[in-house]
């Protein structure tokens, strides 16, 4: 199978990291999934880029409402990474260590700890074990698909720290929540916020006396709540999700995989309908967050308002009603 790669260039300074996004479908088959993340791989050898994103649960695919959820859990099982260790030590090795080239690969998997399941983010990377606690993310707020197979992860956050900038990561449902994405953006001082998803298409909203109803309801909100936790935070946000239909559940998967920058400008993004790669070569992520900043910083407008905020009775001021008569 070959790949839609659809390819820009950010900027002429080539010390910028090269970013390709997996715009794909994820089939409920561990074998399938791992062939199809090896192509993907390959081909982001040969295009030279320098970080990887695949979607959430890339390895296993996404859940589903089964008559049986040991067929999920089975699942879960297979694909959880001490079970593809191998694959998994095979593909850091062909890596490189800041020499240029293949350094990062984002993905989603299954974890099991203490008999039971989370749905989390990896990091493969030649200086990073990928089954270090530091370095996984598990996801704070569960879908009510979810709930049934994964524990709910704690409220650590992850970010890391590269030549190119500082990444904090969200899988999917996280990204509805505003505070997360501000403690990234406002606490941890990232740069870029990186979001797996396998985010769903279809819902219903409609405004009968406006004339206005969509049946991508989901959809509508992936794009919009992409566009502005970079434009609230002054972030780059990188969204991977899911696309197609899923041949368990057949529940649509919205796609749109994009880059949007710390203005909250859509940069690229990909099909809601096919499964495509994206390539941006040249990302400034630091160097674009700074010069967006300095036309006005929210954060330190934010701060020397709000400096107070800790302190409630300096900051809410009560009113009482007073009723004549």
């Amino acid at each position: 199978m070959s790949f839609r790669i659809i390819e820009r260039v950010f900027s002429e300074n080539e010390e910028c990291p090269t970013i390709m996004v997996a715009n794909i479908y994820g089939s409920p088959d561990v074998k399938d999934n791992l062939k199809k993340m090896e192509r993907i791989i390959d081909v982001a050898h040969r295009k030279k880029a320098n970080i990887l994103i695949f979607p959430e649960l890339a390895v296993t695919g996404y859940v589903w409402k089964a008559k049986d959820p040991s067929e999920v859990k089975e699942l879960l099982s297979e694909g959880e990474n001490r079970e593809i260790s191998s694959w998994l030590d095979n593909v850091r090795d062909s890596l490189t260590d800041g020499t240029g080239g293949l350094e990062y690969i984002f993905y989603g998997n299954t974890r099991k700890k203490d008999g039971n399941f989370y749905n989390c983010s990896f990091i493969l990377n030649p200086g990073i074990d990928y089954m270090e606690e530091d370095y996984i993310y598990g996801k704070v707020f569960l879908t009510p698909i979810e709930r049934p197979f994964f524990k709910q992860g704690t409220d650590k956050r992850l970010s890391i720290d590269t030549k190119w900038g500082r990444f904090g990561f969200l899988l999917c449902y996280d990204l509805c929540f505003v505070e997360l994405a501000r403690q990234y953006a406002f606490v941890d001082h990232c740069d870029a916020i990186i979001t797996l998803a396998a985010w769903h298409s279809e819902a219903v909203r409609e405004y009968v006396s406006m004339n206005t109803r969509t049946d991508h309801y989901y959809g509508f909100l992936w794009d919009l709540m992409n566009a502005s936790k970079a434009a609230y935070n002054q972030v780059w946000a990188l969204g991977a999700n899911w696309v197609g239909l899923h041949e368990k559940s057949r529940e649509y998967y919205w796609g749109g995989s994009g880059i949007w920058a710390p203005s909250g400008m859509k940069l690229l993004q990909a099909s809601n309908i096919n499964e495509e790669l994206l390539i941006i070569r040249n990302l400034d992520i630091s160097g674009q967050r700074d010069r967006e900043q300095d036309d006005f910083n929210y954060r330190i407008d934010f701060q020397s308002f709000y400096r107070n905020m800790r302190h409630k009775d300096d900051c809410i001021r009560y009113v009482e009603e007073t009723v004549e008569g």
